[in-house]
């Protein structure tokens, strides 16, 4: 196993270089101006030789090659440097303060997702054809086609407001850490992700429904229960795990507009300020490990492949 993971690092190391260049031409190439974001209208008033002095404390007007080249020494130390806008702060400071609560807020919409989706999927597929099984697939079909930011809205403006709904739960922030401030942000992330995991869990579950090691079971005379949760549903988790791992990426997507939405002080508030100021530091920073995330994630996806089916085996 160890050698299996050292192999997959040393594979993605290309892949990385790529991905992080492109990242950096992209918010290189990007518009806007960096000396605007921070100075706003003032900027109309300074004179060319104050605009370039500024530029060149920043940094922003090197060449290409040297920003790069700059670039790609800091990233072997996943050193950014200070943010532009946000003077004295370094994007390291900024990311290990913010990187916590999205990990949080994921963390819950993962769990909220797996609570809802896995056994909705169950049920639909013991109940296949039904209406029961129809509603909780149409139910999945809203959920998958609901956009992220008008959900958050919607939540908010019915469980959060006594006027309106019912008033469950804080409007937005993040409570200096009380949980009850992320329940309702976590319902939201989740729930989207969970209507995905639902249909697939149905697929996988009908699939193995017909294979013999199941008529052999109910053959024995096993529990019912027994025989849905140690043999059916364990042999049913391979794709649900391999869609989990890949709907990571959609949970940080999620965690853009869903923080923005609820004022939550993760990665994905950040992410939208620094595009809005041209903050490259900030920007590459956040990508880097943006990225650094999923890949673990993945390789996590690959080690539980292994523990929940003994056939396969990585040497």
């Amino acid at each position: 196993m160890t050698q299996y993971l050292v192999r997959r690092i040393v594979q993605l190391i290309p892949t990385l270089f790529i991905i992080y260049t492109l990242i950096f031409v992209l918010t290189y190439l990007m518009p806007g101006d960096p000396v605007r974001a921070l100075y706003g209208e003032e900027v109309n008033r300074m004179t060319p030789e104050q605009i370039e002095q500024i530029q060149a404390r920043m940094g922003v007007n090197r060449p290409f090659l040297v920003q790069y080249g700059d670039f790609l020494v800091r990233l072997t130390r996943l050193d950014f440097g200070e943010s532009l806008i946000m003077k004295g702060e370094n994007v390291g400071d900024i990311i290990s303060y913010r990187l916590p609560r999205t990990l949080q807020l994921m963390l819950g919409g993962l769990l909220v997702s797996l609570a809802i989706g896995v056994p909705a999927g169950i049920i639909a597929a013991l109940k296949q054809y039904s209406w029961l099984d129809h509603t909780l697939m149409i139910l999945a079909l809203i959920g998958v086609s609901m956009p992220v930011f008008w959900q958050a809205l919607l939540a908010q403006h019915l469980l959060t407001q006594s006027k309106y709904g019912i008033a469950l739960f804080p409007v937005a922030g993040y409570g200096d850490g009380d949980l009850w401030y992320m329940v309702l942000p976590s319902l939201v992330l989740g729930t989207h992700l969970a209507a995905s995991v639902a249909r697939i869990t149905r697929s996988s579950m009908l699939e193995v429904k017909t294979q013999d090691f199941l008529v052999t079971a109910r053959a024995k005379g096993l529990p019912s229960m027994t025989i849905l949760f140690r043999h059916h549903l364990s042999n049913a988790l391979i794709p649900v795990i391999t869609i989990i791992g890949l709907q990571v990426s959609g949970l940080l997507t999620g965690s853009i507009l869903t923080e923005s939405v609820f004022n939550w002080p993760g990665l994905g508030r950040a992410t939208v300020s620094a595009i809005q100021s041209r903050d490259m530091p900030i920007i590459m920073g956040l990508m880097v490990y943006g990225t650094i995330i999923i890949l673990i994630v993945n390789l996590l996806t690959d080690i539980l492949y292994a523990v929940i089916d003994p056939r396969i085996r990585y040497s």
